[in-house]
């Protein structure tokens, strides 16, 4: 089982998608990680055969175009994105699985728009980052000083592609090397000066701005998908207890657990997280 891939022009960025299973199939649209791209679900994704699962690159990331503006990518931009290549797909419902930071952008756009998104998946992530009133001038501040350094800072160029594999190993979420070769096969590109991962530097900056706990809330409580969270014992989120606490507070909320790492869903557990995925959404 091979992906195509597409293409989406979103507000003159190029998104790029790794289209896998069925046409016609029950439409999913999953999201990766900070700093991953859609290969992020190269293994799960040939076991959902009867989907028809859109993995996209968001924007800055993997194949995708980079936002042309001098500013950090904050997630609530990728919401309109995302519900725009659903409307170019023809799909006015559809399911979300979102990892990490593409859980993140899943669970406000299922607050967004709770008509458009059937079934909700949410791999080692959920709510956002929650900021009180008095940090927001800091959180500004340091977002612009994090942008401007990350476009003044030379491109890290590696000399072999095995160079540029082993540094994405060493990652803010350490990545086995298997995994790190499968992103790499989608997100480094080979040039003059080298081998390099082709992500937008904009994203090293955090968010300029973050929601507060009541607006995060009104988000959650407007959330009429199935939810399925897939934790993973040796991730972030558990380390979390506060968004964790946050999350199962809705009682209808499916949670399961599973050994592994922040990067669970892929070889060390993408057949475990495959199931519990067909379960909720009934694409068996």
């Amino acid at each position: 089982m091979l992906p195509s891939l597409q293409t989406f022009d979103v507000g003159g960025v190029r998104l790029c998608a790794k289209r896998w299973g069925e046409r016609g199939g029950q439409p999913v649209l999953a999201l990766h990680g900070w700093l991953d791209n859609a290969a992020s679900f190269d293994l799960l994704a040939p076991l959902l055969p009867s989907c028809d699962l859109v993995c996209l690159d968001c924007a800055g990331h993997g194949r995708s175009g980079s936002r042309n503006f001098l500013g950090a990518y904050n997630i609530w931009q990728d919401i309109g994105e995302l519900f725009t290549v659903a409307d170019q797909l023809g799909w006015s419902s559809f399911s979300l699985i979102g990892h990490s930071r593409g859980a993140m952008i899943s669970f406000l756009a299922a607050g967004t728009f709770p008509e458009r998104i059937s079934h909700l998946n949410l791999l080692e992530g959920g709510m956002p980052r929650i900021a009180s009133a008095s940090q927001a001038p800091e959180l500004l501040a340091d977002a612009i000083r994090t942008v401007q350094a990350a476009t003044n800072r030379p491109r890290q160029y590696y000399p072999s592609f095995a160079r540029a594999v082993a540094a994405r190993t060493k990652g803010l979420f350490p990545l086995a090397e298997q995994d790190a070769e499968v992103l790499a096969h989608h997100g480094v590109v080979e040039t003059e000066q080298g081998f390099t991962w082709s992500y937008d530097p904009k994203l090293l900056a955090g968010s300029e701005v973050r929601f507060s706990l009541e607006q995060l809330l009104a988000f959650r409580d407007r959330i009429t998908a199935s939810t399925l969270i897939v934790l993973a014992e040796q991730g972030m989120l558990l380390q979390q207890q506060g968004a964790l606490e946050l999350l199962n507070a809705k009682e209808d909320w499916l949670v399961s657990r599973l050994p592994g790492g922040h990067h669970h869903h892929m070889h060390e557990q993408a057949p475990a997280v495959a199931e519990l995925i067909k379960k909720h959404i009934g694409c068996l």
